[in-house]
């Protein structure tokens, strides 16, 4: 039983190595067959007489005030949320560690949502004081 459990303390690391290896590289190869069909596509179209859209680069989306509004509110629910629930915890249970583990991850994302409500605000302010 002492075997099966060194191969066993052996084989989950590695098996997660050698899988989040996989993946990586299995995101690569998809990542690439998809740019080599935008090619073709463009190809094509370039050979039967269209005209291709303009090639865009692959831009990252541009955060308006809005998305933080969003993203603040969401992630201040969140925390309220595992506040609440890390009461209700202390309350039934006296695993004092996990309901700690529950408050530091509630005050962590609570003051996340906090920090994007506040983003929201100071850009509102500043948008609005541009535009007048």
């Amino acid at each position: 039983m002492e075997d099966l459990t060194g191969v066993l303390g052996v084989l989950v690391p590695l098996s997660a190595i050698v899988l989040g290896i996989g993946v990586a590289f299995w995101s690569i190869y998809w990542d690439h067959q998809k740019k080599r069909l935008q090619y073709q596509e463009r190809q094509l179209m370039i050979e039967r007489g269209m005209v291709p859209p303009p090639d865009l680069p692959d831009q990252k989306r541009i955060v308006t005030p809005e998305d933080s509004l969003r993203r603040g509110i969401e992630r201040l629910s969140i925390g309220i949320g595992l506040a609440v629930g890390a009461a209700i915890l202390s309350h039934f249970t006296n695993d004092r560690e996990f309901v700690g583990v529950v408050s530091v991850a509630a005050a962590i994302v609570g003051f996340l949502g906090l920090g994007s409500l506040a983003y929201y605000y100071i850009s509102r302010r500043k948008t609005s004081d541009i535009s007048q």
